[in-house]
């Protein structure tokens, strides 16, 4: 006796029960196998004699079992171009009987495999076939007839009893999980409905989906008869059973036997529901008695089952376009939003509330770089962050439990559960996301889900369910399922974000280059205008020189403060071409990219612009370690005029000029990456008011009156802008009134 385990089982032995090679079919029909080359006689069943009364053996020909005209339509299968099966009238021949059978024929595997069973007399196959077209009208009409899918799932089970004379017929659809629940039900009025139960994705196995889209009509006529086992039970070729995968008389496995016996089931047919070339469902019959149906009432049922499918298909398309159709507007006017504001992250801020209705979301939220934006209920941004990182989503992304998808992510007490992922352009971190709150429900199972095993006292037994009591499961911890039609308008969205993004990426492209042309245009004109305009200035500063001597001779007193306006004029329109011509220059030129040091350049800087006099009181502290690329006469312009603001506006006795290395505090959103070098001059002058900050570095744009702190043309903090922007970096400002004034500056562009 073995050692008796709580171990826990599942019914996973029934995906690996070789089915098709059942080795045996069921008792209400014969089968015989020929070779397709050869038509000589392979495999047969074990009451081959008994209906042929023929006994049989390896090699015996065709046209020893079948009349002339029969042995002629099975040629006639041979030679179809595709492995269908053929339902045909035989008639059996041979000196003890001849008999005329309903067959089943078809070619597998090099072999021609016939199946055939007793006809009923000629007065009810007659009644049969006349019926029949009647009623596969009526049902037509009724079927098309339904508005709803929960009127179709109800109708398709009506008609398919009537036709089949079932005690029960369920429409068995499976769910996305796997699991499956009866959503449609004709029930006769003795036994208790099933409607709405739902039933584990174990009750049939893959290996047994797989083979209902392969033969898409499956009976089993009394489940406690006895199979019939294959003679001989191995093929002498491949020392493997006959795949009887397309055959209608298959023996049944000995775990869905027990299983129909457990639920007091004596009869049965299963005909597959297929949408789009996946298997959607079953229609489920059951008799609690013995039931065979004859090959027409079965064609028939297989004819409704395609119309089943087909209707299905449309009700289904259609409602998922009516969802689409009703969400394409909100959608249209989300993209407008989008696309009519500045930026499209400005954009889908604005829009985000909104966008939860296109998916039927609680709440949304958007990872923007380092930004994080959330709306409704959604997780902390430090969760939004998580799921990113961990889903690892190269496309749209989908759970109805974080929880169990992503239990790393950290829900805090937000009550989300589901979540849509959209990544939009994951290399910049972008990335958007929709959630869903907990959907808790209570789902009826037949019987519980969670026990399909037995154990006994010699072990642990793999067997069907035993128990079908309604047990009810309260379902906690996820959402609602996200819909195909929630996944097809998040995947559009992204597209058509993706497209605005596209879209505003060429027109800055567009929009760069057409700058690049017009501040090229622009230095050539700042260039030669001001280099033009020094000859006609030294013209007028030689007049007024020559003016002043001639009045002077004449001792005219009154045209003296005239001429000094007019001196002072000149001078100041001197200092402004002079600007402008260093700025024209700073923009010219190609730079010269070449490792120094920034103490040699920040010196070189000082000692052109303090005079030796003044030094003393005019301290430069530079960090000796500090080496940096760029081009040096452009940096050594640019350090040359914050040197010169530096000790223009200073009234302190003693100046200090500080340049160096650092990260600027307090940048918020601003503040560069740890690889990008940010160079200062901090001054300990006047400094500067924050409304002005940004204004400063307009060109001739200066905060006192020209003959304050010195004059000057206001183009030193321009010329410094211009230097930054070509070698690809940023310049801002850190001041305060009456402490001193730091610029930060970088030589690359900032990483934001």
């Amino acid at each position: 006796m073995s050692e008796i385990t709580n171990m826990e089982v599942d019914l996973t032995n029934c995906d690996r029960e070789p089915i098709h090679l059942a080795g045996a079919i069921q008792s209400h029909g014969c089968l015989l196998a020929f070779d397709s080359a050869s038509l000589q006689l392979q495999h047969w069943s074990a009451n081959a004699a008994e209906w042929t009364g023929i006994q049989p053996s390896p090699g015996t020909p065709l046209d020893a079992y079948f009349a002339a005209e029969s042995s002629e339509q099975l040629r006639a299968v041979i030679r179809e171009p595709h492995p269908l099966t053929h339902p045909m009238r035989l008639t059996l021949s041979n000196a003890a009987k001849e008999q005329r059978m309903s067959a089943i024929a078809h070619c597998y595997q090099g072999l021609l495999i016939v199946e055939f069973e007793s006809t009923r007399t000629t007065e009810d196959r007659a009644q049969t076939l006349f019926s029949l077209p009647l009623l596969m009208a009526r049902a037509n009409h009724r079927l098309q007839a339904c508005r709803t899918t929960t009127q179709l799932h109800s109708e398709i089970a009506r008609q398919v009893r009537r036709i089949s004379g079932f005690d029960r017929v369920m429409v068995y659809q499976f769910l996305d999980d796997g699991h499956g629940a009866v959503v449609g039900e004709d029930v006769d009025a003795r036994f208790e409905p099933f409607l709405g139960l739902h039933y584990p994705a174990t009750d049939v196995p893959a290996q047994a989906r797989r083979l209902y889209l392969l033969n898409t009509v499956r009976s089993i006529a009394d489940v406690n008869s006895h199979n019939v086992p294959m003679e001989p039970p191995l093929t002498p070729a491949t020392g493997e059973p006959l795949d009887l995968s397309f055959c209608h008389f298959r023996a049944v496995s000995p775990i869905h036997i027990e299983y129909l016996q457990n639920m007091g089931v004596a009869a049965s047919m299963s005909i597959s529901i297929v949408a789009a070339g996946e298997l959607w469902g079953l229609i489920a019959c059951h008799h609690y008695s013995p039931r065979a149906l004859s090959f027409e009432q079965r064609s028939a049922c297989e004819v409704l089952g395609v119309m089943a499918s087909s209707y299905l298909l449309t009700r289904e398309q259609q409602a998922k376009n009516d969802l689409i159709a009703s969400r394409q507007k909100l959608y249209a006017g989300v993209l407008n939003t989008i696309a009519e504001s500045p930026s499209v992250h400005q954009g889908i801020e604005m829009a985000a509330q909104r966008m939860q209705k296109l998916v039927a979301a609680d709440g949304v939220a958007m990872l923007w770089g380092e930004e994080v934006g959330i709306w409704g209920h959604s997780v902390s941004p430090d969760g939004v962050r998580q799921i990113v990182a961990q889903a690892q989503a190269g496309g749209v992304w989908s759970t109805n439990s974080l929880a169990e998808s992503l239990p790393e992510v950290d829900l805090g007490d937000s009550g989300v559960c589901g979540c849509l992922l959209m990544p939009i352009q994951p290399d910049e971190g972008q990335y958007l996301m929709f959630f869903r709150r907990e959907y808790a429900h209570e789902v009826s199972w037949a019987g519980d889900p969670h026990k399909p095993a037995t154990q006994t006292e010699e072990g642990v037994r793999l067997s069907p369910r035993q128990s079908f009591a309604l047990w009810k499961e309260n379902v906690t911890g996820r959402s609602r399922q996200w819909s195909e039609a929630d996944t097809e308008m998040a995947t559009e969205l992204r597209g058509g974000v993706i497209e605005l993004l596209g879209r505003r990426a060429a027109e800055l492209t567009r929009l760069n280059q057409e700058l690049s042309r017009l501040n090229a245009d622009l230095d050539s004109f700042a260039y030669a205008a001001s280099h033009d305009l020094r000859e006609p200035l030294r013209g007028v500063r030689q007049i007024v020189y020559f003016l002043r001597q001639e009045l002077a001779e004449d001792n005219n007193q009154k045209a003296e403060p005239r001429l000094v306006a007019l001196e002072r004029q000149v001078a100041r329109m001197s200092e402004l071409i002079d600007g402008l011509l260093r700025l024209s220059r700073a923009g010219r030129g190609d730079l010269e990219v070449v490792p120094f040091t920034l103490e040699e350049v920040a010196r070189e800087a000082y000692e052109m612009v303090v005079e030796p006099p003044h030094r003393e009181t005019v301290v430069l502290q530079v960090d000796p370690a500090v080496t940096l690329r760029g081009d040096y006469i452009c940096v050594r312009e640019l350090l040359l005029n914050l040197t010169s603001n530096a000790l223009k506006y200073n009234d302190n006795p003693k100046k200090t000029i500080e340049v160096g290395i650092a990260e600027p505090p307090g940048q918020g959103s601003k503040k560069p990456s740890q690889s990008v070098p940010v160079y200062y001059v901090r001054d300990n002058g006047i400094g500067i008011a924050n409304e002005h900050l940004e204004e400063v570095f307009q060109i001739f744009r200066r905060l006192h009156a020209p003959d304050q702190y010195g004059g000057g043309s206001g183009a030193g903090l321009a010329i410094v802008k211009k230097v930054v922007e070509r070698h690809g970096g940023r310049v801002w400002l850190e001041s305060q009134v009456g402490t001193g004034t730091t610029v930060f500056f970088t030589l690359s562009p900032l990483q934001l």
